[in-house]
Parts: structure tokens; sequence; C-alpha cells
């Protein structure tokens, strides 16, 4: 057990002194939050059981993946907002993997001599302000907080620090071993301040037609065309077949416990959230549905679309929601329907029929589009060709110039949609001269490209002062020793999974699967 009381005699000074150490405790840190996630009913959720993982040995808790799980599942709702899905998203698969990856550094680490004492935790603990109180000193009170809802105990958080401390260690000893020269960071400075700017015309399928008479498609049959129909019909059917859809709007009215509730809705009872759609669902009958949508409903995008939640087939919805909206004709406003978001009134707009294309009717269409995408590569490069060669015999032509815009030689995309293909991108750093035409036309993911240079300013050596020379060899040497660690990250832990040392449980790279209820991998 730490002795941590001793660490109330730090001052603020100490502290602020070493960020690098206060970065370790980051690593450790999830979301603040307590645990012992619900269901929407306020029963218990499922957990899984035993270690969530190991490396050679040493376990994952549960309460290590709780953790990860909770501030990755947090980080990540900030980003997405609505469009979260932990699910989809694959929360649990990433965050196991984060800590998988975290402790096969640990163990690497420790079996070449890389370890981490209880001084060390102590004096991070010591120095991260949130343990801090208003005068600067450490306070026992917000480190008695933190553990509780972090789920630790004095002995997990020891462990949890060494375990980021060990693994800082063997990234900075490798990190370090790369060296950069002061011509490196000149030829970086070259690479940053030099600057183009280019004209260029891009030809894509739409900028040459493939005519197909009747006897094209007849030589197409006779030379084994219709296996080709019938195989592309088959990989393609979605294309052929079209599932019923409905065009509707919503008006969501959440409430405590609800999936995803917020705001407001998360505050009301279910009773409160029932009473208020009855009442607003004798409005919605007669008035102006979008409107009152975007006055009510608890669901954030539909305030500003007025509830269209666009088309969208049966099984893109809830079974509820899904069940009621595909009930409904064109015009119709639901009664109250109650689903696991909520309570809903459904106001359907528009439904599509499902349709579908036999085989026979679609195989001259599709014997069409066989023959176009075997002969336009072809006749987009003749295009192409011609339309170069025009330019260099100074005749006009119909191509449409557009400016990517100044963009520097470092530049690891060139602007315009020209792409990093590094071929493309030695080729436009090939110009030198205004008006500069590349003597070839450049492939470019189906499309070509024709090139001339606008304008280029060459970088000025002699505004390179010392202290940017030194930042400049830095960053190189962040950048390659970022790549070295990167490699080494995932060679090892190719190394611990190919000698069978790495278990991961099935159980907790399913838990978002299972939380929602459905049948994922492993389960019966």
């Amino acid at each position: 057990m730490l002795k941590w009381k001793k660490t109330a005699d730090l001052d603020s000074k100490t502290f602020f002194s070493s960020w690098q150490a206060y970065t370790v405790l980051v690593l450790a840190m999830g979301a603040m939050m307590f645990f012992g996630v619900c269901h929407p009913d306020g029963g218990r959720v499922f957990m899984p059981s035993g270690a969530a993982a190991s490396v050679d040995g040493v376990d994952i808790s549960l309460m290590d993946f709780r953790r990860a799980h909770i501030a990755l599942s947090t980080q990540m709702q900030q980003q997405y907002k609505d469009k979260f899905d932990p699910v989809t998203q694959g929360v649990s698969e990433q965050a196991l993997n984060g800590l998988v990856e975290n402790l096969v550094l640990y163990v690497e680490a420790t079996k070449n001599g890389i370890y981490a004492s209880e001084e060390e935790v102590e004096k991070i603990v010591a120095e991260a302000p949130i343990f801090r109180n208003e005068q600067g000193k450490f306070e026992p009170t917000l480190f008695d907080r933190y553990l509780k809802s972090q789920g630790h105990t004095e002995k997990s958080l020891t462990e949890e620090l060494k375990r980021n401390i060990v693994a800082n260690k063997l990234r900075t000893l490798i990190t370090n071993t790369y060296r950069s020269s002061d011509k490196v960071a000149e030829i970086n400075y070259q690479l940053d301040q030099t600057k183009l700017n280019l004209d260029y015309a891009r030809l894509d399928q739409n900028s040459a037609s493939v005519k197909i008479a009747p006897a094209d498609l007849e030589k197409f049959f006779k030379e084994g065309g219709e296996e080709k129909v019938k195989e592309y019909y088959e990989k393609n059917k979605s294309e052929f077949q079209e599932d019923q859809k409905v065009r509707a709007r919503h008006i969501l009215f959440a409430f405590q416990g609800a999936r995803a509730a917020s705001g407001e809705g998360a505050k009301r009872t279910k009773e409160q959230a029932k009473q208020l759609a009855e009442k607003v669902l004798a409005e919605a009958k007669s008035g102006d549905f979008a409107k009152l949508a975007e006055k009510y409903t608890d669901e954030p995008s539909g305030k500003t679309k007025g509830g269209d939640l666009g088309f969208f087939r049966k099984d893109q919805m809830v079974k509820e929601f899904a069940d009621v909206a595909f009930s409904l004709q064109p015009g119709q406003v639901s009664q109250v329907v109650e689903t696991p978001f909520g309570y809903h009134i459904i106001k359907v707009e528009t439904v599509q029929q499902a349709k579908s294309v036999t085989l026979e009717q679609a195989k001259n269409d599709i014997a069409e589009k066989l023959i176009t995408k075997e002969r336009l590569p072809a006749l987009l490069e003749e295009k192409a060709k011609a339309s170069l060669a025009a330019l260099k015999e100074g005749k006009a032509s119909d191509l449409v110039w557009k400016e990517t815009g100044e963009f520097p030689l470092s530049a690891r995309a060139i602007p315009g949609g020209i792409g990093p293909d590094p071929a493309v991108r030695k080729a436009v750093l090939s110009l030198k001269k205004s008006g500069e035409l590349y003597p070839e036309a450049l492939a470019v993911n189906g499309s070509y490209y024709i090139l001339r240079l606008k304008s280029r300013s060459e970088a000025d050596l002699s505004k390179l002062d010392s202290k940017q020379k030194e930042q400049l060899a830095n960053s190189s040497r962040f950048m390659e020793a970022y790549g070295i660690w990167t490699s080494l990250s995932g060679d090892l832990r190719k190394k611990y999974e190919t000698n069978k040392k790495i278990y991961m449980n099935a159980e907790y790279l399913n838990y978002d699967a299972r939380l929602r209820g459905g049948k994922t991998e492993g389960d019966g």
C-alpha cells in the first residue's frame, strides 16, 4: 500500500514541473463517472465473465475494460454525437485491442529490464492537478473520490500506472534512438516553403461516351456474354430488387431511462412524456407537423429538419416504430407509439413500393453496362492524349480548367482530387516554369488529368534561422521515430499472437452487442 499522505507536503511548483509524469496519469484515466450501467427499464446489465484478455499470463480485468470502454465511448460520443453507435463503430473491440497493445508493450519491456517503482507512481499522483485543492496541496478526499468513480483500489491504480510508466519508458527509449541532421531540416524547410499552384483539366467517365449498336450487343452475347450478364445479375441483386421504403416525420418524447435520452428529455418521467405526447397528438392530427416537431421533438437533428427521417426500409428502424410506420398511408398520423427511445408520433409522407427487375428484363441494360466498362478506359485515354496533343500544338480545346490553389511541395495529397499517388506527386513536383505542361496525361483512379504549372515560388533558405532549424529537426526526428515505434508495436503484437500468448475474451469483444440484446458470435 502506498503512503499517499506524504505527498501532501509537495507544493504547486513541483507538479507543474513534471508534465510528462502527468501525461502517464492521463493515460490511466477514463471518463469520470460511476460504474454500474443499467438497462433503460432499470435492470442491471449483463457483465462479461472472467478476464477481459491476457498477455503472456498477465490479465486485463473487467474493471480495466470498463474504464477503457467508458473513456472511448465518451470520446466517440462527443465526436459523432447522434450518429454514435457503439456496435457498428466497434467500441468494445477498439477498447480491448488498445488495452492488449499497451499490455504487450509492458510485458515486453519488463522482459528487457524496464520497470517502474512505487516512488515513480507516488510522484505522478502527487503532481496531478486533479488531486490538488485550491491551495495547490494534495487532497486525499479528491483522490479517494477518483478511486471510487473509476472502480479502482490503490493497488489497482498503482498497477495500471506502473504499466503505463513502463510502456512510456520503452516508447521513449525507442524514439530517442533516432537522430535528425541539419541537412534534413533544410530539406524539410524547402519542402514546406516551396509553393506550387496548378491549372488542371480532368477527364472522367462523363467526358467520353461509348456508342453501342444492336450489332455490338449481338456480338457480345455470341461471345459468351450471357454468362457474364447472369454473373453480374447474381452479384448485384440489390441493384434490381428494391425493398419497400417509407418517408416519414416523427416527434420524439424522451424520458428518464430511455435509450439515448438527453437534455430536457432525460429529466422527464415516463408518465410526463406520455401525457405530453397525447397532448401534442391532438395538434399533430390537423396542424403543421414539421413545426410541431421543431418545437417538441427530443431528437436533436429533428429540431432542424422538422422531424424528417428521409426514406428508410423496415429493417432500419426498431420494430415498434417500423410496424406502425409501414402500416400507415401517405398523409396519415399515428397514435402515440412507444419504443426504447421514448414515445413517438409518426406521420408518413411517401410510400415507395417494393420493385423487382428480372434477369430477362435487365439483360440488355447489363450487357451495355459491361461493354461500356470494357471500352471506356481506352476511349478516355485516347481522348486525353488527343486533348493534350492539341494543347501542345496551340489548338483550341474544349477542356475545362480549374485551379488547385497554392500548396507546398511537402503536401501529402495534391488538391483538386489529384490525390496522394506517389507517381503523380513526382510528376507534379517536376514542373518548374509557369505555363509548363506536364508532357503526359496522368491516370488517377479511372480519370485522366492534364496539368499545367500556374506558379511556383521557391523556398528562401536564408530565412531559415537556428531556432526553426532545430524545430524542423525535432519534428523530423519525431515523425521518423513514430514510424519506427508503430512498426515495432505491430511486430511485437504479431509475435505474441503467433506464439499464442494473447487471449481475448469473446464476451468482451461483443460487449456492446450483448448489451443491446443482440445475438453475437459465441452465443448459443
